[in-house]
């Protein structure tokens, strides 16, 4: 099948895939992204143009496996791009969380170094008041002996 009754199918996919990826752009992909793609549509409207003037088939065919090759590549760059945000956010995330776990650790390390300081203090300075009991205590035993 000729490169003509390819085009406006190729076309159509070329126009659907910039759509979909679109999408992802929202998301933060690079402006280098978008270039790409909308060289990648010039280019292939340019081999559309070429192959409608005449050129060869063979010369047709191949500037539509080079196409091919540039929209495999193109792939993989949004792929990148979209893992690339997709790690930037669990990072964040992850950093997050890190961050409010060391908060907690550090309120439960002082909570317990106040609550053992509060009572030190109320042993230290109630101390004089379990020598009277434990006195008792002791008469009481001398006392059944």
């Amino acid at each position: 099948m000729r490169f003509r009754q390819r085009a406006p199918l190729g076309i159509l996919l070329v126009l659907i895939f910039c759509l979909s990826v679109g999408n992802e752009n929202a998301l933060g992909q690079s402006t280098q992204i978008d270039d790409a793609q909308s060289k990648l549509v010039q280019a292939f409207v340019l081999v559309r143009q070429a192959d409608l003037e005449g050129a060869s088939p063979e010369q047709i065919s191949l500037l539509a496996n080079n196409l091919n090759l540039a929209l495999d590549y193109e792939d993989n760059a949004s792929k990148s791009v979209s893992l690339s945000n997709a790690t930037s956010a669990q990072a964040l995330s992850l950093a997050s969380a890190a961050r409010t776990q060391t908060f907690l650790n550090q309120a439960v390390a002082y909570s317990i170094a106040v609550a053992a300081g509060f009572g030190s203090a109320l042993l230290v300075m109630e101390v004089h008041r379990l020598d009277n009991p434990v006195r008792r205590m002791r008469l009481r035993r001398t006392r059944l002996d």
